[in-house]
């Protein structure tokens, strides 16, 4: 607030300054035969040159400078990061999986990180749950790269670093895993916007347009985001790896948190660690109240989604939850 009125007290100043400059030079010259008839026409002239730059040319300049594209043949992870260390306000990462996180750029990003959230810089980060079909295509897009692996290996680090930040950051650093892909690939830092289309490569390694928040083609690709970080069924990394369990067995109470995974909107959940639990002909189970029982079948599908999720598991027993009839 101060800085703006500073500036307000600036342009009055410097428009006293011209006022005052433009009588010392025509006060001497008033009797000057005609000075009446020129002065009005070039002060005319003057004011039309200000209405049409002020009305139509600055507009234009602005509105083609707000909506300016800049392509890049390839994203520079580099100077995303740089672009963090700079930030004031947000940063938001939208992809299946980000190389931010691979090991080459990893500790310089964590390191942004931490020094952005002590400024107060929000993260709001989205990837793609591993298990989920559009992950398994977009595999098969980018084969041989393993994409699969990379998504569970950018969970795993954001795991990580959500818990050895300090509870002072918890709500300025979010992330979530949603079971739909993207719609483009998105880095947004403050006003700078980048984003790429989905190809048989990498996403990194394609075109990319570098655009402005503030503008059209960026107020677009942020809404976008917006609309799919504030959409149902989003799960922070937690709820996204366990869910609990509470089993009951006779006069015995036992409450774990296991791994699980979905498919054709039922839960499939390894049972190996409460095995005695699970199996047992009179157990009863519940999850947030709502009562289920653990039905025993081929997982098939179930079962190569959850190695999708967390990688090969030859321990993994799978039931599923089942509404008791």
């Amino acid at each position: 607030m101060r800085r703006r009125f500073r500036l307000s007290y600036l342009y009055a100043l410097i428009g006293a300054l011209l006022l005052l400059a433009c009588f010392l030079l025509l006060y001497p010259v008033r009797d000057t035969p005609g000075f009446g008839s020129q002065l009005r026409v070039n002060v005319g002239s003057n004011l039309l040159d200000l209405v049409l730059a002020v009305l139509v040319l600055q507009p234009l300049v602005l509105s083609l400078n707000r909506n300016a594209v800049r392509w890049r043949g390839r994203l520079d992870y580099r100077g995303v990061i740089r672009r963090i260390e700079r930030a004031t306000g947000h940063v938001d990462v939208w992809k299946y999986w980000t190389g931010l996180l691979e090991p080459r750029h990893e500790p310089a990003f964590t390191a942004a990180v931490r020094a952005a959230l002590d400024r107060g810089v929000r993260f709001r980060i989205l990837l793609t749950d591993p298990s989920s079909p559009d992950a398994a295509e977009r595999a098969r897009q980018v084969a041989p790269t393993d994409a699969l692996a990379l998504i569970r290996q950018n969970i795993e680090r954001l795991d990580e670093l959500v818990r050895q930040l300090p509870e002072r950051h918890a709500e300025l650093f979010q992330v979530r895993i949603s079971p739909v892909g993207p719609a483009h690939a998105c880095y947004r830092v403050d006003d700078w916007l980048s984003y790429g289309l989905f190809r048989n490569r990498r996403v990194s390694e394609s075109d990319q347009r570098e655009v402005r928040v503030r503008g059209d083609l960026g107020a677009l690709a942020l809404e976008a985001f917006e609309n799919r970080w504030n959409a149902p069924g989003l799960l922070r990394i937690g709820d996204h790896y366990r869910v609990r369990l509470r089993f009951t067995v006779g006069d015995t109470v036992v409450e774990q948190d296991l791994r699980y995974v979905i498919h054709e909107g039922e839960h499939w959940v390894n049972v190996h660690p409460v095995a005695k639990y699970a199996f047992h002909p009179d157990h009863r189970v519940a999850v947030d109240g709502d009562r289920y029982v653990l039905a025993d079948g081929p997982a098939g599908a179930a079962g190569d989604r959850y190695a999708a999720k967390y990688g090969p598991d030859p321990g993994v027993v799978l039931l599923r939850l089942a509404v008791p009839g």
